[in-house]
């Protein structure tokens, strides 16, 4: 897929495993990984993912929920929104990560544990959504990806590849939370040449 100049790039199924494998050698690989899938195959928006708390993805008793309802104070548009948490690598990576928290605030007997940050920063304390950008950033140079890749790369990623799979725009629209589904077309609805030239070759008229 060609990719636009100005705008955050589209990764490929090859470097976000390139970024996962990278990442299971680090400091914080359970956490890192979860965060790169969750963003890839769910589509949050950084500022959404640095606002999650851990009973927005956890019950009581540490089960992870089939999906999230993003509170409107934590959404661009300022509205409700569902993010389902079902996908393999998402449900994997999320069970790896809640397993990890479980162990370490039990360990402490943490009080209110689940109206804490479900990603927390090296000092044990919230990511910013501009500390978490960073966080992405570095993820991404750490493998050599192009100057243009960005923690939005994952969220494009997302919302181009289920254009790109052919589903319907009021789908993509919801699952992306935009406002508006002309949002989702003059955003991310970008031509691709190698669809327009099948398309051409295989005309026929009845």
């Amino acid at each position: 897929m060609k990719r636009r100049q100005g705008q955050s790039q589209v990764l490929s199924l090859d470097e976000i495993k390139r970024l996962i494998q990278f990442q299971k050698n680090s400091r914080h690989s359970t956490r890192n990984i979860c965060l790169i899938n969750l963003s890839a195959f769910t589509g949050m928006r950084v500022g959404e993912v640095s606002k999650l708390k851990l009973n927005d993805v956890v019950d009581e008793n540490w089960n992870i929920k089939d999906q999230v309802v993003l509170k409107k104070e934590y959404t661009k548009t300022k509205k409700n929104r569902v993010v389902y948490l079902v996908h393999k690598e998402v449900r994997k990576s999320l069970e790896n990560y809640i397993s990890e928290r479980k162990r370490v605030e039990t360990s402490k007997e943490t009080r209110n544990v689940m109206k804490k940050p479900l990603f927390v920063s090296q000092k044990n304390g919230s990511f910013s959504p501009r500390t978490l950008q960073r966080l992405y950033k570095n993820m991404c140079r750490s493998v050599g990806l192009d100057e243009m890749t960005s923690s939005h790369s994952f969220r494009r990623t997302f919302i181009t590849n289920l254009i790109s799979s052919g589903i319907d725009m009021k789908t993509v629209s919801t699952l992306a939370g935009h406002s508006s589904i002309q949002t989702t077309v003059d955003t991310y609805a970008v031509s691709n040449p190698n669809k327009m030239v099948n398309v051409c070759k295989n005309i026929s008229f009845q």
